[in-house]
């Protein structure tokens, strides 16, 4: 995992084009989160291993994920210890508005891949927290509760406070509103032009 600070207000306003949020640019620091291989493959390299060889498998589906994972602890762990000292944060998976660009933008090499964005700031104020899904449809003993009765109620639940809390912001949305905008993204097809086609460019074999 390697992540990359950006103070220079250049860096972060190209950064918030890619994300189309405008607010990234006025961070007072961005942290962008990326699984890195490409320093392990180096290690290997040197140790006489072919990376151009089936033996070499750091860039396989395995080694992604794992990777990948590391990223995502290390920027929870950065977010846990900011927020403790009183600053703001924002994770930003808008960073894949448009991963070819942002490779290039940080310079990626080989074997390396963005994984999330962080944005650190003093906040301006303190909103009340957005509301969360029920814990009772989060959060279960033993095994898993799949019953659809149980899942449903904690949703229609969760309906009625996402609602009331956008409401009291100006915003009307329908009763329906988190199952709304779940169902928006089971059949939105944008996310299929991201894919992995960037990790392929990035030099991982994700079929294996």
């Amino acid at each position: 995992m390697v992540g990359y600070s950006y103070h220079q207000s250049s860096c972060k306003t190209e950064i918030a084009r890619i994300c189309t949020q405008d607010y990234i640019a006025n961070a007072t620091v961005l942290y962008v989160f990326v699984l890195d291989e490409y320093r392990n493959a180096l290690i290997a390299e040197s140790e006489g291993v072919d990376t151009s060889s089936p033996e070499f498998t750091l860039k396989n589906s395995y080694r992604f994920s794992q990777a990948q994972n590391d990223a995502v602890l290390a920027l929870h762990a950065m977010e846990t210890a900011a927020e403790s000292f009183g600053l703001g944060t924002v994770i930003l998976g808008s960073i894949f508005g448009n991963v070819d660009e942002l490779i290039k933008l940080l310079e990626l090499p080989k074997y390396t891949y963005p994984v999330l964005g962080l944005a650190l700031g003093k906040p301006d104020h303190l909103p009340a927290p957005k509301p969360r899904l029920p814990r009772n449809i989060q959060f279960f003993d033993n095994t898993y509760d799949a019953n659809p009765e149980h899942i449903r109620a904690g949703i229609d639940q969760y309906n009625a406070e996402v609602r009331d809390y956008y409401a009291t912001r100006g915003k009307e949305l329908s009763d329906k509103a988190y199952s709304d905008m779940t169902t928006k993204k089971a059949i939105a097809t944008d996310p299929l032009s991201k894919g992995f086609d960037h990790a392929k460019q990035q030099g991982f074999d994700l079929e294996r």
